[in-house]
Formats: structure tokens, C-alpha cells, sequence
């Protein structure tokens, strides 16, 4: 009996191991995840900012999210506008990534190589999309995107790393014309 019952306990034992790690590991597929928990890491032991660090990764999943909502606007978009705004954001969603990018390393900071699994739900409801509304889709997306980008870039302008507020300056215009223009889009 003392023996079948130590048998279970290490089954037991075995199916909590193997769930745990699971939970470990699908967290870690969210490259958004795995950025913040290595910065973290760094932060608690003060070799970067957590504010900056937080800053950037977010910069560069939505550029990279950007990217890809531009490039199905270019593929699926109905008119000349919107496969046009696809390709200003292809274009400039690349640039600002590039440089955001040059800031992390030099700060040390670790940014995600693909999107966060939200942003991946949020670019399959995209792709399911057809026709006007693809379209409508789109311009809401980015509408909501450039409105949150507009006022992380406005709160970064304030910190107190010099290169990271003379960044966001730089090229908080650059976002403002994105949401500037999305709000023109003939679509509706």
C-alpha cells in the first residue's frame, strides 16, 4: 500500500511539473512578455529605467505591428487611400523600428522579434476581414493605435533619459501626421 501510494504522489508530482513548465514556456512564447521579463530583471538590478524600457518595448511592438497592418493594407485594401496609408506605414513603421532598435541596445534594453500574441489576435481579425470591411477594420485599428502611440510618445518626451525624450520629440510629429492622416481616410 505504501508503495502504490508513493507511486501516485510521484505521478502527481510529474503531471504538476509538467504543467507548470507549460505555463512557464507559454508565457515566454509572447515575445512582448519576454522583453518586459528581461527588462524587469534589469531594472530591479538598476541597469536600465523600467519607464524607458516599457517606452520602447511598447514603441516597438506597435511599429512592428504597424508594419503588418500596412502591408494587409496594401494586399486587401479597396482603394488607392488606404493601400496608400499601407505603404506609408511599411515605410515609416520600418524607419522609426530601425531606430528604436540603435536606442534599446544602447541602452541595454531588450525589445520583442514579433508582435505580442494580442497583436497577433488583433492582426487575424484584420486578415478575416474583406472588401469595405477590411477597409473600415483597418482605418479603426489604426485610428486606436496612433491615438495610443501619440500619447506614449508625449509621456516619453519627459523622461529623464536625453536620448529617449529628444527620440520622442523627434518624431512625435511623425506619429501625429499618421493619426492626422488615418482620420482622413475616405472610408465609410
Amino acid at each position: 500500500m505504501k508503495r502504490i501510494y508513493q507511486e501516485i504522489l510521484k505521478a502527481g508530482f510529474v503531471v504538476v511539473s509538467i504543467c507548470t513548465t507549460g505555463m512557464v514556456h507559454g508565457q515566454d512564447k509572447d515575445p512582448v512578455k519576454a522583453a518586459n521579463a528581461s527588462n524587469e530583471k534589469k531594472a530591479d538590478a538598476k541597469m536600465v529605467d523600467a519607464d524607458v524600457a516599457e517606452f520602447l518595448v511598447k514603441s516597438a511592438d506597435a511599429r512592428m505591428m504597424g508594419g503588418e497592418e500596412g502591408k494587409l493594407a496594401t494586399q486587401k485594401g479597396t482603394t488607392a487611400a488606404v493601400r496608400a496609408y499601407g505603404q506609408l506605414m511599411i515605410k515609416d513603421q520600418a524607419m522609426l523600428l530601425k531606430k528604436i532598435r540603435v536606442l534599446a541596445s544602447e541602452l541595454k534594453i531588450s525589445l520583442p522579434n514579433a508582435i505580442s500574441e494580442d497583436k497577433q489576435d488583433g492582426k487575424k481579425d484584420l486578415m478575416e476581414k474583406t472588401g469595405k470591411d477590411f477597409d473600415e477594420k483597418f482605418k479603426d485599428m489604426m485610428k486606436i493605435d496612433h491615438e495610443r502611440d501619440v500619447k506614449l510618445f508625449k509621456k516619453a518626451t519627459e523622461y529623464g533619459e536625453p536620448r529617449v525624450a529628444a527620440f520622442a520629440v523627434k518624431y512625435l510629429p511623425l506619429i501625429q501626421s499618421h493619426l492626422d492622416k488615418v482620420n482622413k481616410l475616405p472610408v465609410k
